[in-house]
């Protein structure tokens, strides 16, 4: 056979053993679902929103009250972020315990209900997200005349829509001497525990 014969044929050789490299598919990820912000605005239900204190006395003892009466709104800022605005009446308290506790938490010793009805919290700017992932709050406290920077925590939700399908739910303490109530020493202690359960009023 001709060389040239026998170099076409080795060429043929390897040009039919040599592998031909595919490019891979490549594997098509899904986008990760956004994360819904809640909706930062919406006025407080009195109805089905609760507001109640805790107060630690030294006696084996329930010693709690209820405020009737809870107003005030979710807004949302100019930023994107949330403020939250509380009021509450401190002569509306519907105790529960013995009687003469009743009457000491209504005391001018303690909340003074008759000279200090009004009770508010009016909170700092918060991210709207955590009203699901929960934070702490910064805000101002007005109790017995008196205004005070307090912290509360923000609880994470137990929904996807808090304030709507679950409460918005607010913890904190604060100390009874920074609003002037000192009386009791013996039998009540410093603390006063808020706990807040905020429901929003549907929208029109």
């Amino acid at each position: 056979m001709a060389v040239g014969g026998l170099l076409l044929l080795a060429a043929g050789a390897a040009l039919a053993v040599t592998p031909v490299a595919v490019p891979e598919t490549a594997a098509v990820v899904p986008a990760a679902a956004p994360v819904a912000v809640p909706d930062c605005r919406g006025r407080i239900d009195a109805a089905t929103s609760e507001a109640r204190f805790v107060v630690d006395v030294r006696l084996p003892i329930k010693a709690e009250g209820r405020f009737a009466e809870v107003e005030g709104e979710l807004k949302p800022r100019r930023d994107g972020q949330c403020e939250v605005h509380v009021r509450l009446r401190a002569d509306t308290v519907d105790y529960s315990g013995p009687e003469w506790m009743a009457k000491l938490t209504r005391s001018p010793a303690f909340l003074d209900a008759e000279n200090h009805p009004d009770v508010a919290f009016d909170s700092l700017a918060f991210p709207a997200g955590w009203l699901n992932a929960g934070g702490a709050i910064r805000g101002r406290l007005t109790l017995r005349g008196r205004e005070r920077p307090v912290e509360f925590t923000l609880r994470p939700a137990d929904c996807d829509t808090p304030g709507q399908a679950c409460p918005i739910r607010v913890s904190g303490e604060v100390s009874r001497r920074d609003f002037g109530m000192q009386a009791y020493r013996f039998t009540v202690k410093d603390n006063v525990r808020f706990e807040f359960a905020i429901r929003l009023q549907a929208a029109p």
